[in-house]
């Protein structure tokens, strides 16, 4: 995996890193300033932005020159295999600038009995399918396949079979070979050939040094998304909803075909502002100058009439050319710039005419200057910014704008309270003092500190009633907006299912057969798609509406105790929720099967209105169950935004009374007594002052900082 000549480096995530290594510094400040009940919420802080990781989901059809991209993208030329004829089987996650757990750097885990079951016995998501397809037949259909798949498995294992189920296996490190056995499909004669494991391998896991990140970042293979097996679409399905930023994969020789509809399918359930387009393999091409602009004008109008109003950026490339510039393998090197397609390189500009003579490549000068060529024309700069953006928007990009919100937010509530004990302090000498200058005893201390304290526990217990009042209304307001948003897309549902009624019940009418009625599902996933967009982004206005009202209300309590300047309220401005992905979408349905796989569902029919109402209650039951996901999806992502910012703003309400309390309970401890305090005050108020001066530093610092973060999240798609 060792690069024989340097290509430009670019170190991706850089701003993200550098933001979350202040933060862990600001937290490690905050944690030492704040009182003991506030430190679990600056200590559950920074261990979730220490475990923060960038999550990209690699998607394309099986040949699109995936597992060759993605060595090319990590930098890592020979990792995943490439030169066997077998696909990729299994999810395969890619871990950098990640700890490397202590117990191995390679793991396979294997599917589990239970799972393993539900899928050979046609059952769970599976069976359920085929009884709504054939209802009351056994579950045959699906069957064939996961029994073929079980039997491979029982065939290549033998007596292991049994003994792997739910387990897996662990390397220290990666070595050549390895992956091969476990994740790419085909038959084997010894051990050491490929796919050994391959039918029982759920996922695989490889933690990994170097690469082009500072934060830390998961990269995953995918199996082909045209791949004809079930088990690998939903396996394929059930992992983009984990992830922050996809890159579907294209090859320019067919780029979203009449026939690709499972890949549309699937990047209907992906947010389209996060989405990347990688148009592979340009240097197949015969002419680059002339085919390429057709190319990419044909996908940007199929991707503008799929998903009107989004701004997916497409750029054109070579996963070929970008390893070739890692690796340089001469011989290699020379057959590509012999193709028809090296006619972009050298037109470029970027190298000399003699640079195609295989004996110019042995000088370290030409190599370098054939690596940098490229490494330029291959698109992945154009990608590495793509992807420097799409993760700019992305969920941890938006967790870090929350954390240093709230470490702003503590720290100035870490000012006030400073600032309020001093004005305590300070007053509290000046009232010795003056007993000591008329010589008197300074006994209304205990009273005014009383007072004090007593107007503190009732604004403490105001502050959790009102914080409990506060959390109910989110929980309300959030169960509202999402039966909102569910009625909106179940009315869809609804409606589509009625034109597909009368659709079909017509043809039938005048004489057509069920052989010619097909149904086109995404009419109805990009109109719930787009619904469920604009309807997170209403029931988001509404939250952060509530939150600007609400969330001061608890600050204004404290200005009756704190003999200090008005408290500052957390700032709302600019706040946003990201929309989740509605991964939903993409999953395979009923009405997405081949006629081959369902033809018995229409033999069932005795008359027209019959199959139009067996069709329509189909569409509901399908689709309702996305609904539903959707809208429940949303529910979750107001949820985690209500219990952060309340929990923050709580805390930070609560450390200016802890604060208070613990120095009232000081000075009354102290009332009545006069010797030897003068000199201690004296040093607590100097102490206290330089407290001041420190916490309005961090402050300053810490909102510097949220401004900063706020710049790298800005959710709202690409720049047009």
């Amino acid at each position: 995996m060792q690069r024989t000549t340097e290509t430009p480096r670019q170190f991706l995530g850089a701003r993200l890193e550098n933001v979350r290594q202040q933060l862990l510094s600001c937290g490690a400040v905050i944690s030492s300033l704040v009182e003991p009940q506030s430190r679990p919420l600056v200590t559950d802080a920074l261990t979730k932005i220490a475990r923060l990781t960038v999550r990209i989901a690699v998607v394309g059809q099986i040949k699109s020159g995936k597992s060759t991209f993605i060595n090319a993208f990590v930098r890592h030329p020979r990792l995943l295999p490439t030169a066997v004829t077998p696909w990729t089987t299994a999810v395969t996650n890619l871990h950098f600038a990640q700890a490397t757990p202590q117990d191995g750097a390679v793991r396979f885990s294997f599917m589990d009995a239970n799972e393993w079951g539900d899928i050979a016995n046609g059952a769970g998501r599976f069976r359920e399918l085929t009884e709504r397809l054939v209802p009351g037949f056994e579950p045959r259909i699906l069957q064939s396949e996961t029994y073929a798949l079980a039997e491979r498995a029982r065939l290549k294992l033998g007596p292991e079979f049994e003994q792997l189920i739910g387990r897996g296996h662990l390397f220290k490190s990666l070595h050549p070979g390895l992956l091969e056995r476990y994740i790419c499909s085909g038959e084997f004669v010894d051990e050491n050939d490929i796919g050994r494991y391959s039918e029982i391998t759920r996922s695989a896991d490889v933690y990994l040094p170097g690469g082009p990140f500072e934060f830390p970042t998961t990269v995953t293979d995918t199996p082909g998304i045209n791949d004809p097996s079930l088990v690998r679409d939903e396996i394929t399905r059930r992992s983009l909803g984990a992830a922050d930023a996809y890159i579907i994969v294209l090859t320019a020789r067919q780029p979203l075909s009449a026939q690709d509809v499972a890949l549309l399918r699937f990047m209907r359930g992906l947010n389209k502002d996060r989405v990347i387009v990688l148009l592979n393999r340009i240097d197949e091409l015969s002419d680059v100058a002339n085919e390429l602009p057709q190319v990419l004008r044909f996908v940007r109008e199929r991707l503008a009439e799929e998903f009107p109003r989004s701004s997916i950026p497409v750029v054109p490339g070579s996963a070929w050319w970008a390893m070739q510039a890692l690796a340089f393998e001469p011989q290699a090197v020379a057959k590509t710039l012999k193709r028809p397609s090296a006619a972009h390189l050298f037109r470029s500009g970027l190298l000399k005419p003699g640079d195609a003579d295989p004996k110019a490549l042995v000088h370290p000068d030409t190599q370098a200057r054939v690596s940098h060529a490229l490494h330029a024309m291959s698109g992945m700069p154009e990608l590495y910014d793509a992807f420097e953006f799409v993760t700019g928007i992305a969920g941890p990009a938006f967790s870090l704008s929350l954390v240093a919100r709230g470490f702003s937010d503590m720290s100035r509530a870490c000012e006030r309270a400073a600032e309020a004990e001093l004005q305590l302090l300070l007053a509290d000498r000046a009232r010795r003092t003056q007993a000591a200058t008329t010589g008197g005893i300074h006994n209304d201390s205990s009273a005014i500190h009383a007072r004090e304290r007593d107007l503190l526990i009732a604004v403490s217990s105001n502050i959790d009633a009102s914080a409990k009042a506060i959390g109910e209304l989110f929980v309300r307001v959030i169960d509202e907006e999402q039966a909102r948003l569910r009625a909106a897309l179940l009315k869809l549902v609804d409606a589509h299912a009625a034109r597909e009624r009368k659709v079909l019940t017509d043809s039938l009418a005048r004489g057509a057969s069920t052989a010619t009625w097909t149904h086109e599902g995404f009419e109805l996933r990009r109109a719930l798609a787009d619904t469920f967009r604009n309807g997170f982004k209403e029931s988001s206005e509404r939250l952060l509406g509530f939150n600007a009202r609400l969330i001061p209300e608890l600050f204004k309590l404290l200005q009756t105790v704190v003999p200090a300047p008005q408290i500052p309220v957390p700032q709302q401005q600019g706040l946003s929720i990201p929309v989740p992905a509605s991964v939903p979408l993409s999953r395979m349905l009923v009405l997405d099967l081949d006629r081959s796989r369902w033809q018995a569902f229409w033999n069932r029919s005795a008359s027209a209105e019959q199959a139009g109402a067996k069709i329509e209650a189909l569409i509901k039951a399908e689709f309702s169950q996305v609904a539903d996901e959707l809208a429940a999806s949303a529910a979750r992502t107001f949820h985690d935004f209500a219990t952060t910012t309340i929990g923050w703003a709580l805390g930070a309400c609560r450390n200016i009374q802890q604060a208070l309390q613990r120095r009232l309970d000081r000075l009354m401890q102290e009332d009545g007594v006069q010797d030897g305090l003068t000199a201690r005050f004296d040093e607590r108020i100097n102490t206290q002052a330089q407290r001041l001066k420190d916490t309005e530093a961090l402050t300053q610092y810490l909102e510097y900082l949220a401004r900063d973060v706020e710049q790298i999240f800005r959710p709202g798609g690409p720049p047009q």
